[in-house]
Order: C-alpha cells, then structure tokens, then sequence
C-alpha cells in the first residue's frame, strides 16, 4: 500500500458530496476515486446520481462504469482496484481523493477483511426467500444464534449487513465475526489521511434534499432507466448486488408487479433516508473523522483551508 496522503470524503446520500469533490479537483492536484457501489455498474446513471458523462469528462472519477450489473464485484476485488489506483498517483504525484457513500468500502481500507468469500446468486437467492418467508426480525435472531459477536454490532434494522453476514455463513461455513477476528488486530493505515465527513446539523434539512433528488430521478426516468437494464440483462434478479441498489430494487419491484407507480415513490424516499441513517451511524463510530455542516455557507471555504493545511 503506497504510503503517500490520502483524502476520504464520506457522507450521506444526497448530502452534497459530488459538488464538493468537483470544488476540491478545482483546487487540488488529485486522482479521484468513487466509493458508491451503485455508480461502479455500467448503466446505472440515474438512480445512482451519476455524474454526467460531460462531468466525468471534466472530472475524472475511477471505478465507475466498471462492472457488469450481473457480475460480482465484493470489497476485496474494491481493496485490490484502490491499492492500484493509490501507486499510479503516486507516481503521477497526484492525491487520491476518495468520495462516496459506501461505507463498507471506505472501511475496509483500514481494516482489511480480503479473505471473506464472495457470495454466488444461488446463495443470495435462498436469503432472500427466507426473508420473504419468516421476516426481517427473525432473520436477526438466525444471525445471533450463529454469530452473537457480529449480530452485536449490526443493528436490527439494518438488513444489508443482516443479510450479507447470513450469506457469508451460507457460504463459507464459518460466521463472519471469525474474518474480523484475524484482522481486529490490524493497525490503522500507516500514510497520513484526511477523513472528511458531510454530518448535516439538521435531518430535515437532508430529508427534504432526499425527496427532491428521487423526484428528479423519477422525472429523468429512472423507470426506463431500469426497464432498459433488464431488456440487456434478463437474467438480473434481487438475488444480484446491483438490483439491491437502494432506487433499483424498488424500480424493479415496481415492473415485477409488486409495488403501484403511486407506492414507487415513497417506497424510494424510505429507503433512501434508513440508508442515510445507517450512513450516519457509521460515520459516527468512525475514529479520526472531522465533521463539516454540509449546509454550512461556508462549507467550502473550510474544506479549503483544511486540505491545504493537511497536503502542507
């Protein structure tokens, strides 16, 4: 792992976050890198908010429009994509500025977990039955019985993590907790880094902008966007990664049948603030991150200085 600076910007989805990394590429010789998991897949331009093609032309961002919406792609091929990425800037002596709102991703950059397998279709498929079947609270109370210490520290709510850790199990045979075991140890990333987080003062505030953001992407046809995607990928089904995407499982849901056009929206605007929230909790816990009111006029100005300061 290259041992120069590094900048993580992370933040709640639709927190301000592309803005602001196009205001630092302005400023600052950096490489950027996208941490969404949504904008890596090729075609998912409108419910991932992907900048514009005239965007990236302007402000280049890696790892987007790298994957095939039916093909896997788990943390550690992300770890392995960044670790490339991070010598290349090194060696054009440029900054690499990570910014998204996976935070998984951002995660694992510091604490490695490289060796948790990758789960196949057949196996996300039989975890989705099963929480068709008995429900999310008792999904939870499956993931205690096999692994207390991971369940500890995922919440019950929380049904991306619930269910990946289930899948780990399914596959491996082994509890997830036991990947965090050979790494707790780990120490933090030896080269200076900058974790700047988006923590808005006022939820409502963010509540409102996530409203606006899923009505435009309605109005931009997000449901064409999706009907288009699954004309090129028949085979696409809840049980891949991409069609978990927060927008693209319930647009999906929406075509299958399962939700009115009039349930669309709101079921989206739900979604879109408990993904928020569990975005928040996150950074919450995160060690060494500095806070900055994204509403804050002054924002920019701040973050400014701050890199500056932190590159100095």
């Amino acid at each position: 792992m290259s041992s120069n600076p590094k900048i993580f910007l992370l933040g709640p989805t639709a927190s301000g976050k592309t803005e602001l990394t196009k205001f630092c590429y302005d400023n600052f010789q950096l490489e950027l890198v996208n941490v969404d998991s949504a904008q890596i897949y090729k075609g998912f331009n409108i419910g991932s908010a992907k900048p514009s093609t005239m965007d990236l032309k302007k402000y280049p961002h890696h790892l987007i429009d790298i994957v095939e919406p039916d093909t896997s792609y788990s943390v550690s091929h992300f770890r392995k994509d960044v670790d490339s990425i991070y010598k290349n800037a090194e060696v054009m002596n440029r900054t690499p500025f990570l910014t998204g709102g996976t935070m998984m991703y951002f995660h694992s950059l510091e604490f490695p977990l490289d060796d948790i397998p990758p789960t196949t279709p057949k196996i996300r498929l039989k975890v989705e039955k099963e929480l068709l079947q008995l429900g999310l609270p008792s999904m939870y109370e499956k993931l205690v019985k096999f692994d207390s210490i991971a369940a500890k520290s995922i919440h019950a709510t929380d049904k991306q993590r619930i269910l990946r850790a289930i899948e780990v199990f399914y596959e491996s045979g082994k509890p997830i907790s036991s990947y965090y075991q050979k790494n707790k140890d780990n120490e933090l990333p030896q080269y200076p880094l900058l974790k700047l987080g988006l923590y808005p003062e006022n939820r409502s505030t963010l509540h409102d902008a996530i409203e606006e953001r899923v009505e435009k992407m309605l109005r931009d046809g997000l449901v064409d966007e999706v009907k288009g995607i699954l004309k090129r990928y028949p085979n696409l089904s809840e049980s891949f990664s991409s069609l978990r995407s927060v927008g693209y499982k319930q647009t999906y849901l929406y075509l299958k049948g399962a939700l009115s056009y009039e349930e669309l929206k709101d079921k989206i605007i739900f979604s879109t603030r408990q993904l928020a929230k569990r975005q928040l909790t996150w950074m919450r816990k995160m060690k060494n991150i500095e806070f900055f009111n994204p509403y804050d006029k002054k924002l920019t100005s701040k973050i400014k200085e701050r890199i500056k300061k932190f590159l100095d």
